[in-house]
């Protein structure tokens, strides 16, 4: 039986309730653009509750539910006519009920679109921002280590926090925990992902650290602090074609991440401070000199969002969360003294299975340059041990698998224009590769220069500003791209326009040029972007001269978007 054929004075049985509720309500609320979104939610929401009793609907179509069944006809029957003629009664108080969730939910859309607009503008940039500071490093380099994770007396598994220098700076327990979630389904679901704490750690997780570490700084906050944490957002970061409009998630990916920040929010730790002896390892003969005993969560947990098979209504599993870094983390990510650096955007591309090398070494460098850079001390050489130790090659391999392995590892990183070059800073002695205990005793106490690209060294050395950091990303309404005619341009600049009509010679473009491609074809920036293969606001940030750093694939969509322009002219 269809809505339509309902009668109106029959009672209604309770798995059509909410999609009457919602055919009757419509005419309300469809009259404001707004409510947009909400509505086309609604209609999902409604049909779930009518298949599944353990489904839980958006906060606004669940108040506009409990206002005629809990408000108006407490314990009643409900019919058609009931409804109607309470909507007709009642309309401005309808409104006033289920409005103040409707903005909440607005609100929450418009923090989505600026996530989004967030990860675009690391895509364009490249890069994002970390702190730099030595014990959030330790913190991050500890989720990426199960094997140091041992159990202790209690039951519970420990690991120590040590520096470079083997010198104790913390410790860390795995602890799971019950977040007292309503929802036994949730509840559930959250527990299993917990039970895989331990076997969660690893360099994703450690990408996952820094990304939601990021996030928090950039993204607006609730009134308790949280950000809202989007598995697909997060997945997006490791495919380099992600911004595209046909870019698939399988679901199984979406719910790899939500365990790995179930391990993250699982890590209590425990670090000294600043009146606490440090002792070295090897000279420690009882424990209880070093006795850690304030230990803190690193990552607080709000509501969780559950995902539903469209089809059954069947809980497949958490893709949203609310998320926050605890005190003892959140200090290094919002004190205007802390110092920020930029994280390569292509840690996160490098594969957690078979490039670890690269994962680690590219934070290591990144964070070694913005130390070096304020000290000016960019080509001072690395070690070869000191890198060794930082990317920890499996003790299966020897000397010669060693050598050629690291050397592969940043030879791939100069391809990928994480580093500039690289080059021993002395010839290598090829008689004595080989020879006994050559690595120990020859090779590792070399150094050689790691130099960083030359965008990376102009960022470093900025005062990066959390405020301006944490501003919204220009829209539409707000940006206004106020650009100077071309001519205007003085020769000569690195903004110079060739307007060469010589097919085999390059367009040199700038947002100048671009804008006046534009306006010469009387298009919108968002027709123009969908033309050029951009997003709105990736085209709307490069005419606004707002990038730090060109993503070299959206210069080239730009340059064969100009090309293709001035042959349609000609």
């Amino acid at each position: 039986m269809s809505y339509k054929d309902l009668p109106e004075r029959m009672i209604i049985k309770n798995e059509w309730l909410p999609l009457v509720i919602f055919e009757e309500a419509l005419p309300i609320f469809q009259s404001d653009a707004r409510y947009k979104d909400s509505i086309e939610r609604w209609i999902h929401d409604a049909s779930l509750m009518s298949t599944n009793a353990t489904y839980t609907p958006s906060q606004s179509f669940q108040m506009l539910c409990n206002f005629f069944k809990d408000s108006l006809y407490p314990n009643q029957p409900l019919t058609k006519l009931m409804i109607r003629n309470a909507i007709h009664n009642y309309t401005d108080s309808i409104l006033a009920e289920v409005g103040s969730f409707l903005e909440n939910e607005m609100s929450s859309n418009e923090n989505e679109s600026h996530h989004a607009e967030i990860i675009e503008q690391v895509f364009d940039n490249d890069y994002m921002y970390s702190t730099m500071h030595s014990d959030y490093q330790l913190m991050r380099d500890l989720v990426t280590k199960k094997k140091q994770f041992v159990e202790n007396e209690e039951g519970l598994y420990g690991a120590e926090i040590q520096d470079n220098k083997g010198i104790v700076r913390g410790k860390a327990e795995v602890r799971p925990i019950d977040l007292g979630i309503a929802s036994s389904e949730k509840q559930q679901m959250w527990l299993s992902l917990m039970e895989s704490a331990l076997s969660s750690l690893d360099e994703w997780t450690a990408d996952l650290f820094d990304l939601i570490s990021y996030l928090w700084i950039v993204q607006p906050k609730d009134a308790d602090g949280y950000i809202k944490f989007h598995s697909d957002e997060a997945l997006k970061l490791r495919f380099s074609d992600a911004m595209k409009e046909d870019f698939y998630i399988r679901e199984k990916e979406r719910f790899s991440i939500m365990k790995r920040v179930a391990a993250l929010s699982s890590i209590w730790v425990s670090m000294r401070g600043d009146n606490i002896t440090v002792i070295d390892t090897e000279k420690i003969s009882d424990e209880q000199q070093y006795d850690f005993t304030t230990f803190n969560r690193m990552f607080d947990i709000g509501s969780l969002d559950m995902a539903y098979d469209k089809k059954t209504g069947k809980a497949k599993g958490i893709y949203s969360l609310q998320i926050r870094p605890a005190p003892i983390l959140s200090y290094y990510l919002n004190n205007e003294q802390q110092s920020f650096g930029a994280l390569d955007l292509k840690v996160f591309q490098y594969s957690h299975h078979t490039q670890r090398e690269h994962k680690r070494l590219t934070r290591y460098l990144n964070y070694q340059w913005k130390i070096r850079a304020l000290k000016r001390t960019l080509h001072q050489p690395f070690k070869i041990k000191t890198l060794l130790d930082v990317v920890a090659f499996p003790k299966s391999y020897n000397g010669v698998q060693i050598r050629d392995r690291l050397e592969t590892v940043l030879d791939d990183l100069q391809r990928d224009q994480v580093i500039k070059n690289w080059y021993y800073t002395e010839p290598i002695d090829e008689e004595r590769i080989g020879k006994r205990f050559w690595v120990q005793k020859y090779w590792s106490p070399l150094t050689l220069v790691i130099v960083p690209p030359d965008e990376i060294i102009a960022e470093n050395l900025k005062k990066i500003n959390i405020a301006a950091l944490s501003a919204p990303v220009a829209n539409e309404v707000a940006a206004t791209v106020v650009i100077s005619p071309i001519t205007d341009q003085p020769l000569g600049t690195s903004e110079q326009i060739s307007m060469s009509l010589d097919e085999n010679k390059p367009i040199e473009i700038s947002p100048e040029y671009i804008a006046d491609l534009i306006e010469q074809g009387k298009l919108s920036i968002r027709k123009a972007a969908t033309e050029m293969g951009l997003s709105h606001s990736t085209l709307l940030r490069y005419l606004n001269k707002q990038n730090k750093r060109y993503n070299k694939a959206n210069i080239a969509k730009l340059e064969q978007w100009a090309a293709q322009k001035q042959q349609t002219k000609r």
